[in-house]
């Protein structure tokens, strides 16, 4: 009995994954999502915390920790939408299959 509650938890998870990489997809073919994250803020926001860093007025006001954080938050969600949903996604998949 304990095995099968196991293996329909893996299977609900496992489709949450693959229903996620589904969601995705979708996104990345919208034009508004192209321009608000994918340029705005992956791209856009990430050029402008760089550039910032490299500002000495940014350092003597000891803003660049805020910056550097910024920075995080953006490799953070590029690192979700890029990386862990399609790998696990990818799993997912595999372990559908065998």
């Amino acid at each position: 009995m304990e095995e099968q509650v196991l293996d329909e938890l893996e299977s609900v998870d496992n489709s949450y994954w693959v229903e996620l990489d589904k969601a995705l997809r979708r996104l990345l073919k919208s034009e508004d999502f192209k321009k608000v994250i994918l340029e705005g803020y992956l791209k856009d926001k990430a050029l402008s915390g760089v550039s910032l860093l490299g500002r000495g007025d940014v350092k003597k006001r000891g803003e660049r920790p805020d910056v550097i954080e910024e920075l995080v938050s953006v490799a953070n969600l590029q690192q979700y939408l890029f990386t862990v949903i399609p790998s696990l996604a990818g799993s997912a998949l595999a372990e559908e299959n065998r």
